[in-house]
């Protein structure tokens, strides 16, 4: 099963941001633009720098030393031997002709091409396997997390930051290394003059980095459709509705009017405040239609045609092309593990529909939620719609549950309905019983650790995401005495179409400091081995993130070998390999105030799916796990055990 890719790790926090100004009553293009840029959107774009593909002699090298900290010594006796041979027979021809086809394809990059193909290819269900989530913190007004204000609030944002993205106004995305020196009118100015063949070079004279975002176009309208074989992504951007579902029920919101205006936030408040008075579904769960979403794909690819053939062709293309989905849930729990399981999993996937670009839940506790569909990004434009909404949507509070709301309904408001034979509602309750029990076996732990956050962290010179990943390996080898092959997501986005790369951090560091320290070395010496870490890691992210890491590098060789019909180098095939690629840890970060928390499934079976984040006031993860294999809850304890005991070594004075 392909590793999920998801998060940036180039900080959010750094980006250009052009708010605009206004407040409750905002008229105009202050209401219809969440801002205004003065350098458009896509400016970067042509002069972006393409993906460089490493050198074979670098990447071996790579493989090898990250090898060295997870194998055994047989095991890593047998990769080097089979690698070197790699490195000297088959290597440098493939190599020739994946620098040769990536001077044949200059308009992406070598490695989004495969990427989307893998992703599409792949027939397990999307639910839990690829589609991630990540949760809002909550308004800091109470009194605006009541769910048909805080709905209406989040979607009037999406719809301005649609418009801002759509007129080419949205501030585009760039990473700078020293805000308070760069993120200024000057660099604005100096950008906006220079013409879009040369406005990189401008920025990287400010220390300033533009971010690709030719993700952020499948962002709204789009959603992955099931084919036998390999899907489709589809979009439709004419559509001028959302999705809204409630109780398994489907409604078409209209948002934008027909010339492309966002309608008034009462207009929108009293289409879902109508949608939220309406009952179940006449016929029960049996045509909660949106449960087929959570099949295995050639079995969805033949329940939808089975659909289109019983004339519900109309009805899909309403979901397929609408502007996103809202999932308006009856759960309102405060208890973490339930929640954990209604936002990856969705119970019985009634209420959902995981194919779609993103789902926003809202629950009962105007809790709010991001559910999104992986093939299509990885999260860098997701994020940064999350991060503008959060902003605008508490800022501006477009809706107040004090509103009186006289035309409940109103005309922009439909429901989408479905003719269901007896063949496919049997179908459909089959689905809700296949993704039950698949599901039945994964277990979550929430860690919410205050004893540290992001700043005590750096006061010891020390990376934050080093050590949370070092205490990732404590935790593990206290509970298994193993250092598994670990994967950290690394966003590639500083180059055209770029995706992403795995970060591997099991390294020889985090070995070394993980064995010393349960030997009970503390003091000076355990310091320095925490400081070793950090170097490392952070020269491996600085590495990934500069496109030289080797794990994209080695799959754009072996698809190259496929390509031209010969079988991969016995590398790829041996035992050691497989071991390399079997990621018993799975770790990203999001590390944002945006954001709770978020999370995903363990991408192989004995694994731990682990999202975490370190922020301004605590360290915090969701942890899942299959209980068959592993303890979510017993790791959840030896993170928080870790943690303290890092803690206690760095904050300890000689």
């Amino acid at each position: 099963r392909m590793h999920r890719s998801r998060s940036a790790v180039l900080s959010v926090k750094k980006r250009l941001g052009e708010q605009g100004r206004g407040k409750h009553s905002l008229k105009g293009d202050d209401y219809q633009f969440i801002h205004k840029s003065s350098i458009p959107s896509y400016h970067f774009q042509k002069s972006l720098r393409r993906l460089p593909i490493p050198k074979l002699t670098d990447t071996c090298n790579r493989y090898l030393a990250s090898a060295k900290a997870v194998l055994s010594p047989e095991h890593f006796a047998q990769t080097e031997k089979l690698l070197r041979d790699f490195e000297k027979c088959d290597g440098p021809g493939l190599q020739a002709e994946l620098l040769a086809y990536d001077k044949a394809h200059k308009d992406s990059s070598y490695i989004s091409e495969p990427w989307f193909d893998i992703y599409l290819r792949a027939r397990v269900p999307v639910a839990v396997n690829y589609n991630p989530f990540m949760m809002y913190a909550p308004d800091p007004d109470p009194k605006f997390m009541d769910q048909l204000t805080r709905a209406t609030n989040l979607v009037i944002s999406y719809a301005r930051f649609k418009r801002a993205l759509d007129t080419n106004v949205l501030g585009p995305e760039v990473f700078h290394l020293n805000p308070a020196k760069s993120d200024n009118n000057t660099f604005r100015t100096v950008c906006r003059m220079l013409p879009e063949s040369l406005s990189w070079f401008g920025a990287v004279a400010f220390k300033a980095f533009p971010l690709d975002m030719s993700q952020y176009k499948s962002l709204f309208n789009g959603s992955r459709i099931p084919k036998k074989g390999k899907d489709v992504l589809y979009k439709d951007a004419s559509q001028k509705h959302f999705v809204a579902m409630r109780k398994g029920r489907f409604y078409a919101v209209r948002l934008f009017d027909d010339k492309g205006a966002i309608l008034p936030a009462s207009e929108v408040q009293a289409s879902l405040a109508w949608v939220l008075q309406q009952g179940s579904l006449p016929g029960g769960a049996s045509e909660a239609v949106g449960s087929l979403t959570s099949l295995e794909r050639d079995e969805w690819a033949v329940a939808r045609d089975q659909l289109e053939a019983e004339g519900n062709g109309m009805s899909l293309k309403k979901i397929d092309g609408a502007l996103f989905t809202l999932c308006l849930d009856d759960l309102a729990t405060e208890d973490h593990k339930r929640l954990v399981q209604s936002l990856l999993i969705g119970d019985d996937a009634a209420n959902r529909w995981f194919d779609k670009c993103f789902q926003l839940i809202v629950d009962g506790n105007g809790q709010a939620t991001l559910n999104f569909e992986h093939s299509w990004g990885d999260g860098v434009a997701v994020l940064r719609l999350m991060e503008e909404s959060f902003k605008d949507s508490n800022k501006h509070h477009f809706v107040s549950p004090d509103d009186v709301i006289e035309d409940v309904k109103g005309g922009s408001v439909e429901e989408i309905k479905f003719k269901l034979s007896d063949s496919l509602k049997q179908t459909i309750q089959g689905a809700q019983k296949k993704h039950v029990a698949a599901n039945s076996d994964l277990d979550f732990a929430t860690v919410q650790y205050m004893g540290m956050t992001r700043d005590s962290i750096k006061k010891f010179k020390v990376s934050p995401d080093s050590l949370m990943q070092l205490a990732i390996q404590m935790s593990f080898h206290s509970l298994y005495k193993e250092f598994p092959p670990t994967y950290e997501s690394c966003s590639t986005a500083a180059f055209l179409k770029g995706r992403t790369e795995c970060m591997r951090s099991a390294t020889s560091a985090t070995r070394a400091a993980t064995e010393a320290i349960a030997k009970g070395v503390k003091g000076e010496d355990a310091k320095k081995l925490i400081g070793q870490c950090s170097a490392v890691h952070s020269n491996l992210v600085k590495e990934a993130s500069m496109g030289q890491g080797f794990d994209r590098h080695l799959l754009g060789l072996r698809i190259t070998a496929e390509r031209a019909g010969r079988a991969p180098h016995d590398f790829y095939a041996s035992e050691a390999h497989a071991r390399m690629g079997h990621f018993v840890l799975s770790t990203s970060t999001l590390s944002t105030e945006t954001l709770v928390f978020g999370g995903f499934g363990p991408v192989v079976p004995d694994g731990f799916g682990i999202g975490y984040n370190v922020v301004g006031n605590m360290l915090g993860a969701v942890v899942t796990s299959n209980k068959s294999h592993r303890d979510a809850r017993q790791f959840g304890d030896a993170l928080h055990k870790s943690l303290d005991e890092l803690k206690s070594i760095l904050e300890k004075k000689e």
